[in-house]
């Protein structure tokens, strides 16, 4: 009878030591998950900025950069 008791005490503790093993590595991959949304976020918004800068910048021709840049850098009297 003793010997019962031990070994249903020890499956219910082996029960709850895989319980908690489990809730840490779920936590772990919920982490994760989150984790890689927030940089997609920040790669989507990063990319529309990128557009944006890019759009300026090809739009602009090379003599108006050259004339800006020659304003903005020459050395004057």
């Amino acid at each position: 009878m003793k010997t019962i008791r031990v070994y249903i005490a020890a499956a219910i503790a082996v029960a709850i030591f895989l319980s908690y093993v489990a809730g840490v590595r779920i936590g772990v991959i919920r982490c994760k998950m989150h984790l890689a949304d927030t940089v997609m976020e920040q790669i989507s918004i990063n990319t529309k900025i990128m557009e944006k800068t890019n759009e300026v910048v090809l739009h602009t021709g090379g003599a108006d950069i050259r004339r800006i840049l020659r304003e903005k850098y020459t050395i004057t009297e």
